[in-house]
């Protein structure tokens, strides 16, 4: 709740409390009052009633007697009220008094207060009424009249009827005490009132002052939280920005934490490398782990305020990774090292670029030494000359000899160029224009004149004068030694046995080598000026051929092999890496160049190696025939024997004269089975030998199907059990005949394997999973393994254990060579628990 509001909520509580108690005051005093002016009112009742009832007994005896002198004298009714209303008038305690709008006596004439209420009578509103005078000290009550028989008997002149009004008494009572009684309830209200005031106010001020308080201390704990969490989010904000890693090392339980950023440096996730000490120590480089050591350590003596150290650390794909390691240790209050806390900072680039930079140097230095190149600086304002050592050497001082701009411009200059070189030096000074002069110089350890190429640069402040000249100074003495270098050079393009072709943007041939010239069979002249396109051959398709100049043209390098056409018409294959060549003043690609290399030859051989691969592939599936026969033959014997069976029981029948329809049909039913059998074996046969060129989608599960019907009865014959569990449900687009070789070659080889070694409980495990992107697929047996002997030379071509004539060495090899080159997967054999696992990993379908 804001402040605002909770002013303005104690304001309206205070002011309810107020008001309540204003009511609770005004309904206990104004209560107190009702119950005095109830006491009048029944007093003022008590005085009508009793002097009503006074009259009707005066009038029901007609008048009294009272004594006067020595005789008793009759007094009427009339009179005797008056008497008595006068002398009760008298006494000021209370009056009375006989009243209506039409009195028979003048002095009963009503007066305002009377006449208003006998109206109120007449109307029959009301039967009372009584009221305060202005000081509060008398009180009027008024009754009404009500006619009955006596008054009839009194008043027979006049047309009363029983029941009507006809006028009132009047009776005043003293109210002097009621008066003081109301007068200090009053002064007490207001006191009362008063006192409720202050008391509201006080609580109120009270009130106002805790909850300014509270809300004071609430935005003082706000402030604080709120600087607290600017500054988590400063601290959040800056290590995210910076990318550096955080670690922090528990020095009394020896844990270690690296934030998710310390290990993705590295290259690891969070969950993949452990946090720990030995975690550090087995990635750091065996040269740094010394000298951070001894910085750690000497940190934790207190001998440094901070630890800071570059070491190199291990990335996850074996490259080192440069670290800027800083931390600082913290101390308990007895000096003992309990933590330390810091940040790793990959500062890889920043080494690159400083041994890049330092080989620039290197090099610049080398380059200038090389070509005889010096620079120099000059400062106007701090009147500073900085010259490189080469430039030194150009004009022969020494390391320590100091010189000045003037030495440097005039006084080492040849008498004849001295002129020249000081006013091409001023002038362009004055314009702050830069130039480029040869002029002669005087070297001064030897006086030899030599040749100077000076190149200047004027710098303007921001007031746009000059403050500063840069320059170069060349020994161009030597430029026709370079000159002979650069024609050494041509001529060893020339005589390079590789070609270069340097084209237009439009492919529009510029140059070419005598090499090009040579393998193309177009000479200087022929080739110039020609589109580059006139050697292509139909063998690169539309679409290579658009992403090799989309590669160039986008200022990248296209490496590749194609095939060409000579000028005769004859066919070579060349590997070429063609790259952009770009205006050093636009940077704009003005040229594109292409080494190539004829390598006809090897592509040759290549060809040659993969039709030889292609006929071991074939070698190795007709050498399979012969055992697949053999499977087929046994798996024939069966049916054979039941169709010779059933033909032999259908001619006896025959011969004997018993031939039954139903036996007969029975018969020829299975002879038709068995037939049909043999069929499907003869399909699976060629299934097998049936060559695919083409790549197609299939489930290994179908494979090892097709696999198993060609050699389920071997391995039932020989019993086998064989156990299957697919559970990848993914496809493969690949050579699905080879695979089925692949499995054909594996589960043989289990199967004879188990059956030389005489296994006695033979069995053949097939598992199929997915793990990513890849389909894993493992044969096992449980033949005893592989021995280590032989592990590593099982895929080699020709090596078998069996004797020569039931072994050609050529189908765990061809089965290497088919999954690595033909399906591109990867093939590898192990031992596991007690048998060999041939294991498979294939590339999966994309879902």
């Amino acid at each position: 709740m804001k402040q605002t509001k909770a002013v303005l909520l104690t304001v309206f509580v205070v002011t309810l409390g107020f008001l309540l108690q204003i009511y609770y005051i005004n309904f206990s005093i104004s209560n107190q009052i009702k119950i005095f002016e109830n006491n009048i009112l029944k007093e003022a009742r008590m005085s009508f009633s009793s002097f009503l009832t006074m009259k009707m007994w005066n009038t029901t005896n007609n008048g009294v007697y009272v004594k006067e002198y020595e005789s008793y004298t009759r007094i009427s009714p009339i009179d005797m009220t008056k008497q008595i209303f006068d002398l009760s008038n008298r006494s000021n305690i209370q009056s009375y008094k006989i009243t209506s709008l039409n009195p028979n006596n003048e002095d009963n004439k009503p007066n305002y207060f009377e006449r208003r209420v006998l109206k109120e009578f007449e109307k029959k509103n009301i039967s009372e009424v009584f009221e305060f005078n202005k000081n509060r000290n008398k009180l009027n009550y008024m009754a009404a009249l009500t006619v009955t028989r006596a008054c009839m008997e009194c008043h027979t002149s006049q047309s009363y009827e029983i029941g009507d009004i006809r006028g009132g008494i009047r009776v005043t009572l003293d109210t002097s005490d009621y008066k003081e009684f109301y007068v200090n309830a009053n002064k007490k209200r207001d006191y009362y009132m008063l006192f409720s005031f202050c008391i509201s106010l006080g609580v109120f001020l009270v009130l106002i002052y805790f909850v300014n308080n509270i809300y004071k201390k609430h935005r003082t704990i706000m402030k604080i939280s709120n600087k607290n969490r600017v500054l988590s989010q400063r601290y959040e904000y800056a290590i995210n920005g910076s990318n550096d890693g955080l670690w922090d090392w528990n020095l009394r339980t020896n844990e270690v934490y690296f934030s998710k950023i310390w290990k993705g440096m590295l290259g690891y996730k969070d969950e993949e490398l452990p946090s720990s000490l030995e975690s550090w120590e087995k990635l750091v480089h065996p040269e740094d782990f010394e000298k951070a050591t001894n910085d750690i350590k000497a940190n934790h003596r207190g001998e440094t305020t901070h630890y800071e150290n570059v070491h190199r650390l291990r990335h996850k794909d074996g490259h080192w990774v440069w670290i800027l390691d800083r931390g600082k240790t913290i101390f308990d209050e007895k000096g003992k090292a309990i933590r330390m806390v810091g940040f790793h900072t990959d500062v890889t680039k920043q080494k690159e670029l400083e041994v890049n930079l330092l080989r620039s140097e290197k090099n610049l230095l080398k380059a200038e030494k090389m070509s005889n190149l010096g620079h120099f600086r000059y400062d106007f304002k701090e009147n500073v000359l900085t010259l490189s050592n080469n430039i030194k050497a150009v004009f022969g001082l020494d390391d320590e000899t100091k010189i000045t701009l003037e030495d440097l411009i005039k006084n080492f200059t040849h008498e004849e160029d001295r002129e020249s070189v000081v006013k091409r030096f001023f002038l362009g000074k004055h314009k702050g224009r830069g130039y480029r002069t040869e002029y002669r110089i005087i070297r001064q350890s030897d006086k030899e004149i030599r040749h100077v190429n000076c190149n200047i640069e004027f710098k303007k402040n921001k007031n746009k004068e000059v403050d500063l000249v840069i320059g170069t100074i060349q020994d161009v003495t030597e430029f026709a030694l370079i000159q002979n270098e650069l024609s050494i050079l041509r001529q060893a393009v020339e005589q390079a046995p590789i070609s270069f072709v340097i084209t237009n943007t439009k492919g529009e041939v510029e140059y070419v080598n005598s090499h090009f010239t040579k393998v193309s069979g177009y000479s200087f002249s022929e080739i110039t000026g020609k589109n580059i396109d006139v050697l292509q051959a139909d063998t690169m398709s539309e679409e290579e051929y658009n992403n090799l100049w989309e590669t160039i043209s986008s200022g990248k390098t296209w490496s590749g092999i194609f095939k060409n056409i000579s000028k005769n018409k004859k066919e070579f294959w060349e590997r070429a890496i063609i790259f952009p060549i770009f205006s050093k003043k636009d940077k704009k690609i003005i040229n594109y160049m292409a080494i190539k290399q004829e390598i006809t030859k090897e592509v040759r051989l290549q060809e040659e190696l993969k039709d030889k691969e292609e006929l071991m592939i074939a070698q190795s599936r007709h050498a399979a025939m012969g055992e697949m026969i053999s499977m087929i033959a046994h798996q024939w014997r069966q049916p054979i024997s039941v169709v010779a069976m059933s033909a032999n029981n259908i001619l006896m029948d025959v011969d004997l004269d018993m031939l039954d329809k139903e036996a007969l049909k029975e018969n020829a039913q299975d002879i038709i089975s068995q037939t049909q059998y043999l069929s499907q074996t003869i399909e699976d046969f060629r299934n097998f030998f049936k060559p695919n060129k083409q790549k197609e989608s299939f489930y290994i599960k179908d494979v090892f199907k097709d696999a198993f019907s060609v050699m389920g009865k071997t391995l039932e014959n020989n019993n086998i059990e064989v156990n299957q569990e697919f559970t990848s449900n993914r496809k493969v687009n690949s050579f699905e005949k080879e695979f089925l070789q692949v499995v054909i070659n594996i589960l043989k080889n289990a199967k004879e394997v188990l059956v030389q070694r005489e296994i006695e409980h033979k069995k053949i495990d097939v598992y199929e999973y997915l793990d990513g992107e890849n389909i894993i697929i493992q044969v096992l047996d449980n033949a005893g393994g592989i021995s280590e002997e032989i592990k590593d030379k099982i895929f080699e071509p020709y090596f078998t254990t069996k004797d020569e004539l039931e072994g050609t060495g050529l189908g765990l090899y061809m089965s290497k060579t088919i999954v690595e080159k033909h399906l591109e997967g990867k093939i590898k054999a192990y031992n596991k628990d007690d048998g060999a696992c041939f294991e498979i990993v294939l590339r999966g379908e994309s879902v």
